[in-house]
């Protein structure tokens, strides 16, 4: 999704500028942001822990579309900052430089824009800040969905692109973040960042993300933790935006990915009965603090929805789950001799299987890689 950012100073100030340049964050920290004359200590934020965003009830009624761009916005809201995107609606015009943050659809050559207005100038002293941050989605040839359904989304085995994907994505510009390109996260591929588990894909706003909310804003006093998993991961870049694919399965010296079959319309794998293989997942942490020796199981179902009542074959501890670094990894498991050959069945993993974590969100905490038995 494309950015549009506004240098916006006053009319005074624009003719006592000495100097004002424009930089991002490095990789080095993971999430990026926009800094006022290139310097780490004037990052382009709110100066506050809020702002509003205003949608538009012309372009997203009442009902599904109203909801999935407010579950958009949620996605975004569910970070360890204190900072908090408040929603209210609207009807009438819209526009950039109306001194209000909108959410809207107009005819645009991109899915979706964030266009931001900022100041960066020197006044007896520096002057920066977010002023204001416009969402626009395209509404001339996009095949939008508001479900969560992977039967409807593009990316799974529908051919719809979700709402609430992108207004994540760009809603992440509300609080000053920047593309990257360098790591899992949604300010890249937003499409492809979804917690899947059964029927259901949901949008969430990650690891990265999450840490640069915290250092733009800080944290929140309140106890947040949140582990999770995913069966997506990058796979390069796209210019200022991370490329994201499904996850493998590789052999017993992860030194190659094992033969791919589709599979109930999703890319999966074929294994051998008796050989050890090494699913491959992608593991966060979107809280506060480290984690360690977090457990995990590894489980075979007979469909794509992974839980405890399920065939557990394999697992153990990860020694530490730190909220500053995506880690996609792999795990060595054997699959069983008793499974059917011919069959179809989901390779999963549940992450803090024995729940002595107190999280936010337990729910994203299973992923699955579909494999046919031979």
């Amino acid at each position: 999704m494309k950015l549009n950012t506004i240098f916006q100073p006053s009319l005074l100030a624009a003719s006592v500028i000495l100097s004002a340049c424009f930089g991002f964050s490095t990789p080095a920290t993971a999430a990026s942001w926009l800094e006022c004359n290139g310097d780490s200590g004037k990052k382009l934020r709110w100066g506050g822990n809020s702002t509003t965003a205003r949608i538009n009830t012309i372009s997203f009624p009442a009902g599904h579309l109203l909801q999935s761009v407010e579950r958009g916005v949620s996605a975004t809201n569910r970070n360890p900052s204190p900072f908090v995107i408040n929603t209210t609606t609207e009807t009438g015009s819209v526009g950039s430089g109306n001194g209000q943050n909108e959410i809207y659809a107009s005819s645009i050559s991109p899915p979706g824009v964030a266009r931001m207005r900022y100041h960066c100038y020197w006044l007896f002293g520096w002057h920066y800040g977010l002023d204001e941050v416009d969402i626009v989605l395209d509404s001339s040839d996009r095949s939008w969905t508001t479900s969560q359904n992977k039967s409807a989304n593009t990316v799974y085995t529908g051919s719809h692109l979700p709402i609430d994907a992108v207004i994540n994505h760009e809603a992440g510009h509300y609080l000053g973040l920047m593309h990257v390109s360098w790591e899992y996260n949604v300010m890249g591929d937003s499409w492809r960042h979804h917690h899947t588990n059964g029927a259901v894909a949901k949008t969430y706003f990650g690891e990265d993300a999450s840490h640069g909310s915290r250092v733009l804003y800080g944290d929140q006093t309140t106890n947040f933790n949140d582990v999770s998993v995913s069966h997506w991961r990058r796979t390069g870049a796209s210019g200022e935006y991370s490329s994201h694919g499904r996850v493998r399965i590789r052999n017993s010296n992860d030194t190659a990915t094992l033969s791919s079959i589709t599979i109930a319309g999703e890319p999966g794998y074929r294994v051998s009965r008796g050989s050890t293989v090494r699913p491959e997942f992608t593991l966060e942490n979107n809280g506060k603090q480290t984690h360690n020796n977090v457990s995990f199981g590894i489980y075979v179902s007979t469909n794509d929805y992974i839980s405890y009542s399920d065939m557990r074959i394999g697992g153990g501890t990860f020694g530490s789950l730190h909220p500053a670094d995506v880690a996609t990894t792999t795990i060595p498991v054997t699959i069983p001799n008793n499974l059917t050959p011919g069959q179809n069945y989901w390779l999963g993993i549940i992450v803090d299987e024995n729940n002595t974590i107190a999280e936010v969100d337990g729910a994203n905490n299973r992923a699955y890689i579909p494999i046919r038995v031979e």
